[in-house]
């Protein structure tokens, strides 16, 4: 049956995808959220010593730092502002982690051990001195997750990741310093520093007394959040609604120490019209904000409004903010409406079949690579990527017999086409170089560069050639490039009133092109699975989550029979359930 010869049909299917988005974001008021509420600040400002009254702020530096190294990033950070220029408005603090480390343990990169070894104290040939908060654990990877000291001093005495973490240790040692050293009129951070005070800021909404009243607003450069799939249920310690407190964000989009896609992530964490976003191009540091560039006019500008209390986002200037106003997440998360009979599994294969570097590619090229990720879990990714993509229609047919499975065929025109960009080598031989490149945790194969206009006519080009009727129940899972086609399969098929009851995204690309994005909701209540192995470094999928208001889920396989089975357990529950959730 051909969809073009059915519009009569259509009109009495009931609303329109467009339609029931349009009702559902009526429910999604940030401010509105159970939990939601504004941060719980402090009364009155300027917390500094002396008649001055000074902003006092308290500087949390990231892993393997000290206050030494912590005093010259703020100093590179905030030279050039007005506002510490003509009236020294700052009253800094620093707070140093209680984990030791030598320079090599916690910098595996050569590049950056040269610039931190002046920070450190020599001891033999090497240096120490090099203090965190925590140890992140598999850092960069699905399952990151936080320790804290003591959980850090049983895995190197066990040599493996303690049953039970102690991350909350940490924040019971930050609650004590406030408690000790407070109010603050901000914290300010760096990257692991940055994600213990957007912990505090959560603790603080959540109702605990430690953080209540503790500070006014945060100041965050290459901040994170919690994956999802972290240990010790880590994934839960993300807000529960949006946060409500004035926030300056900085990252870089060549941050080579991680995925940059975490960091806008953790954004969208904080209510829209408290945040503040400002790009710069300078890695992984609090950058050095050049005399009359943009990001020293907005760094500048935020703190002015904190001196006044009279922060508002439509004043910003860089053009970042607006692209991700429209933009947070949690989401209120809304049922899938049952469904009577069994429904029908289209399977979207990656359109360049096998792909991506191979084990053996990495160990002949390795500064191609991570300085910081290991090489047997470089090495486990780039293999199961490839078996992964090597998956075909048949994998799931002859798995799957009580599953009905269509297939949606690539032409070698849409085989042809540019899916991930060209990647070339970043110069490692120095570290924090201005616009020094891509960075290596953001591999090819983890982004699309093909536009969204040529992925939905490669979309509608396959549904012409599929059986479906409008109206029907169909699941749909994409494999690797295949992922984002069967986004825009899923988006066509709503559209024609089709109910679209599972996408599985399987290694799904997280980075996707900005222009013509799909909207917040854009599929509507369409549970998604996001499935990768644990090894994977694409970042945090907070394309694919903001893009459903139904379920959302994160699910890890070790090999490809797993994801198979993973994805026809789930479609077998589900037709016995008549659509509903598993």
């Amino acid at each position: 049956m051909d969809f073009d010869d059915l519009d009569d049909a259509e009109e009495s299917l009931g609303p329109t995808a467009e339609e029931i988005r349009a009702e559902l974001m009526k429910k999604q008021v940030p401010e509105e959220m159970p939990g939601a509420k504004k941060h719980p600040r402090p009364s009155g400002k300027g917390f500094g010593a002396g008649a001055q009254r000074k902003q006092k702020v308290l500087y949390l530096h990231g892993p393997g730092s000290n206050a030494a190294m912590a005093e010259r990033q703020v100093s590179a950070a905030f030279k050039n502002l007005a506002w510490v220029v003509d009236f020294g408005i700052f009253d800094w603090h620093f707070l140093e982690g209680s984990i030791n480390n030598k320079v090599e343990e916690i910098h595996a990169d050569p590049a950056v051990q040269q610039v931190f070894i002046p920070y450190g104290n020599k001891c033999g040939d090497t240096y120490d001195g090099y203090l965190s908060y925590v140890f992140m654990w598999n850092e960069s990877h699905q399952d990151e997750t936080w320790l804290g000291p003591s959980a850090y001093n049983e895995m190197m005495s066990s040599g493996k990741i303690p049953e039970k973490g102690s991350y909350t240790e940490v924040m019971d040692a930050l609650a004590k310093h406030l408690a000790d050293t407070g109010p603050y009129d901000a914290l300010c951070g760096f990257d692991m520093g940055a994600c213990l005070a957007f912990d505090a800021a959560r603790l603080a909404q959540e109702g605990d007394a430690r953080f209540e009243d503790k500070f006014r607003y945060l100041m965050l450069f290459s901040c994170r959040g919690h994956r999802a799939m972290g240990k010790y249920e880590q994934g839960k310690m993300r807000p529960s609604a949006p946060l409500q407190i004035p926030t300056f964000l900085s990252w870089s989009e060549e941050d080579d120490s991680k995925q940059y896609s975490n960091y806008e992530d953790l954004a969208l964490y904080i209510h829209p019209k408290f945040r503040r976003i400002c790009l710069h191009d300078q890695g992984h540091r609090p950058p050095n904000m050049q005399k009359n560039s943009l990001q020293a006019e907005e760094l500048n500008h935020f703190v002015d409004k904190m001196q006044s209390d009279t922060f508002s986002l439509s004043e910003a200037k860089d053009p970042t903010n607006a692209l991700y106003k429209e933009y947070w997440l949690p989401l209120l998360r809304e049922p899938l409406p049952q469904t009577s009979g069994p429904c029908k599994l289209i399977v979207v294969e990656d359109p360049l079949g096998e792909h991506g570097p191979t084990p053996q590619e990495m160990l002949a090229d390795r500064m191609k690579f991570p300085a910081q990720e290991m090489t047997e879990t470089c090495a486990k990714r780039l293999d199961v990527y490839r078996l992964v993509t090597d998956t075909t229609h048949n994998d799931f047919s002859s798995a799957g017999a009580s599953v009905e499975v269509v297939h949606a065929p690539f032409s070698q025109e849409h085989r042809k086409l540019k899916w991930h960009p060209e990647v070339t080598a970043r110069d490692a031989s120095v570290a924090y170089a201005q616009g020094a490149g891509r960075s290596r945790w953001l591999q090819a194969e983890d982004e699309i560069s093909l536009s969204w206009e040529s992925t939905r006519r490669c979309a509608e080009e396959l549904l012409e050639g599929m059986s479906l009727i409008p109206g029907e129940s169909v699941a749909l899972v994409g494999i690797g490039a295949g992922a984002h086609v069967a986004f825009c399969l899923a988006e066509a098929l709503l559209k024609k009133h089709s109910v679209v009851t599972r996408l599985f995204t399987v290694c799904a690309p997280t980075v996707w092109p900005w222009q013509d994005a799909p909207v917040l909701g854009a599929l509507v209540n369409t549970p998604i699975r996001y499935l990768t192995c644990a090894q994977s470094v694409a970042g945090p999928p907070w394309r694919l989550e903001t893009a459903t208001l139904g379920e959302f889920r994160h699910q890890h396989f070790d090999d490809k029979a797993g994801m198979i089975q993973m994805v026809l357990d789930e479609m077998r529950s589900m037709n016995n359930k008549g659509g509903g959730y598993a």
